[in-house]
């Protein structure tokens, strides 16, 4: 049985410094290539309160162009001494007995240089969720890297919001229209078209030229054409077949005789057939790159792009057409007063009402909101008809605020 001898632990010379790999062990033929270095801090520059107490070590090793380092001391140092003490036995085959020398353990970690980076943010001025998505990028599962683009993607920086919201507020600014005589200006946000509200008859309160620009309206003589030729038989066959609105329809049968009356007619039925199609479009119909039809003529499409749709251009994106809602309560206003200039401003709501799919009490709103009366009648099986009257002296509604109510407490 082999004798035991213990040394003096209090000696510091005689600790003996037993080293650990964390990745592994080395291996023999390795060994021989191995370099240790020790360094301990010097007596005159430790604190007065650690003279007596054990000396700081840093320990490096460097094999096959890699370093590692450990420390007895600090948050690195996996085996505290405070609590424990670990001793080393060695055995000598010779006299058959085992020194027990106190001893240091250290763990050597890999050590890598950090390579100073001008691009680098430092990691101190990030989040916690900006550094959790750059360690998701890096070692991350690819579920997790997916989201982490994606949220990214999503992101939009200042400059982005900045000339997104320059883009949107140009396109969106109108030109402020003169009537010819006295006429009101309308405001940017107005619904209501540029008007007289002075006017001595109701078809001077909305000029034509304002609803149908005079620059469009060649291009709509051939293209109106087969309302001009029509007969009875064609209209109630177009009926029939639905191929056209019924407000148009109704139109059609009130054709005038003379050809330069009838043209001009033809013209404006058209150009209605047009904006109701328009007005019943829907968002995504305005998402490609031409999503009037074709047969249309290109100056009338670019003239309803222009006045009734918005498109927003992002950086890097492509540009997306849009009606809002200012815009397409503008649309309705030009297609109810169309419709007033061909019905001798008497309209009968009732096929619009089908055409548009809109509730009567929104539509009577805003026909008041343009200076009509609307007039109820009785018509058989109990039904109520109504009719949009354009006269003068035009009114407009008085807007008036909500009033409170009384409380009783």
């Amino acid at each position: 049985m082999p004798v035991f001898e213990v040394c003096n632990e209090e000696d510091p010379e005689k600790t003996i410094k037993a080293i650990r790999f964390s990745n592994g062990t080395i291996k023999e033929k390795d060994k021989v290539h191995l370099s240790l270095k020790c360094y301990t801090q010097k007596k005159e520059t430790m604190p007065k309160s650690r003279l007596k107490g054990k000396e700081q070590h840093i320990l490096t090793a460097q094999i096959d162009s890699m370093t590692y380092v450990g420390k007895n001391f600090g948050d690195t140092n996996r085996f505290p001494t405070d609590l424990c003490n670990y001793y080393i036995g060695v055995f000598n085959k010779n006299s058959g007995k085992v020194k027990v020398l106190p001893a240091e353990l250290i763990q050597l970690d890999p050590w890598v240089e950090d390579k100073p980076n001008v691009d680098e943010v430092d990691a101190g001025l990030k989040s916690f969720r900006e550094k959790r998505d750059a360690l998701s990028k890096e070692f991350g599962s690819g579920r997790s890297q997916r989201a982490v683009n994606k949220r990214d993607k999503n992101k939009l920086d200042d400059d982005m919001i900045l000339t997104t919201t320059k883009t949107v507020v140009e396109s969106s600014q109108v030109n402020i229209a003169e009537a010819e005589s006295a006429g009101s200006l309308i405001s940017v946000i107005s619904h209501v078209p540029p008007h007289n509200k002075d006017a001595e008859k109701p078809d001077d309160v909305y000029k034509l030229k304002d609803i149908i620009p005079p620059e469009i309206l060649p291009s709509l003589t051939t293209f109106s054409e087969v309302f001009f030729k029509c007969s009875l038989s064609d209209i109630n066959i177009w009926r029939a077949e639905k191929k056209y609105y019924l407000t148009v329809l109704d139109n059609l049968d009130r054709l005038s005789i003379r050809e330069d009356t009838r043209l001009l007619q033809c013209q404006c039925i058209m150009y209605l057939q047009c904006l109701i199609a328009v007005y019943k479009m829907k968002a995504q119909d305005f998402r490609g790159k031409s999503p009037l039809p074709q047969a249309w003529p290109i100056p009338v499409k670019e003239h309803i792009m222009n006045m009734f749709t918005l498109e927003i251009k992002e950086p890097g994106r492509k540009g997306k057409r849009c009606v809002p809602s200012r815009m397409k309560d503008l649309l309705l206003s030009h297609i109810i007063i169309l419709c007033l200039k061909l019905c001798q401003f008497n309209l009968p709501l009732a096929t619009l009402l089908s055409d548009l799919h809109m509730a009567q009490k929104r539509l009577n709103l805003h026909v008041t909101s343009l200076g009509c009366t609307v007039k109820k009648t009785k018509i058989n099986a109990g039904h109520d008809s109504y009719n949009a009257i354009l006269s003068v002296p035009l009114k407009f509604p008085e807007v008036r605020g909500k009033v409170e109510k009384k409380r009783i407490f």
